[in-house]
Order: structure tokens, then sequence, then C-alpha cells
């Protein structure tokens, strides 16, 4: 997958891939895991197959989206007029890392996630063409 935040200008990422932004957060985990941050002994490698690391995040990965939901309202009832975008966009930002981690506490590494990201964007594209051209 190509660009989503790569080189560093005035501390922010300014383009990079999948690969890019999930070693980047491999970094993150990797001090995590160092330092025995799960309650765990000290892992020093990812990808990882780890049952209890990856339930985990799968519940952080919940209680992100419910982030998300309460950012905006909007969808919730035709009074609710709450709209956050600013805390909304982190909060999605925080569920794309939550997967970022799941993928890796389930031993698959961001050449295979990037992969099949394409792969599933390519299906679905061709699904669609599919469609349109029965409508």
């Amino acid at each position: 997958m190509k660009t989503i935040g790569k080189n560093m200008k005035n501390n922010k990422i300014e383009s990079a891939t999948i690969k890019d932004i999930y070693e980047m957060q491999a970094q993150n985990q990797m001090i995590m895991l160092s330092r025995g941050m799960y309650g765990k002994e000290r892992l020093n490698i990812l990808p990882i197959d780890d049952v209890q690391l990856c339930s985990y995040h799968i519940q952080l990965l919940m209680s992100e989206v419910g982030e998300v939901l309460d950012a905006d309202k909007r969808w919730k009832n035709f009074r609710n007029e709450k709209y956050d975008k600013e805390a909304k966009v982190e909060e999605i930002a925080d569920c794309f890392i939550v997967l970022l981690n799941i993928a890796m506490f389930s031993g698959i590494d961001s050449k295979q996630l990037d992969d099949m990201i394409c792969s599933k964007i390519k299906k679905v594209k061709e699904r669609i063409k599919k469609d349109s051209e029965r409508a």
C-alpha cells in the first residue's frame, strides 16, 4: 500500500506506508514489552502470537470504537447534534493503532497486513464494479 505518512518534518509525519506505521507502533510495543508493562515476562520479538495480548487489544478496540461513537452522536437520533470532529479523528486513529496491536499479537507482520489490505480493497473494487455493471 502506498503513502499514508512518512517523512518527519517538525515532529510530524508527512507520508508513510502501512508498513512504516506498523513498524513505528511495533517500536512502541517493544518498549512496553521490554519493560514488562503488560504484566508478562519481558518479550523481545514482534510479531508474536499471544492469545492473551490479542484478546486484551480486541477488548480495547471495543472501547475505542465506543469513543468514536461518543465523539459524534448524530447517529443516535434526530435531536442529538453532538459532533467533535477533532475528537472523532483522534479516536479513529486510536482504533487503527489498536488494530495494529491486534495484528502484532496475532503473529501477523507488516507485509502480511499490507498485502491483505490491498487484496481486500481490490476484491471490494471488483465486486463494486461487477454490481454496478448489473444495475
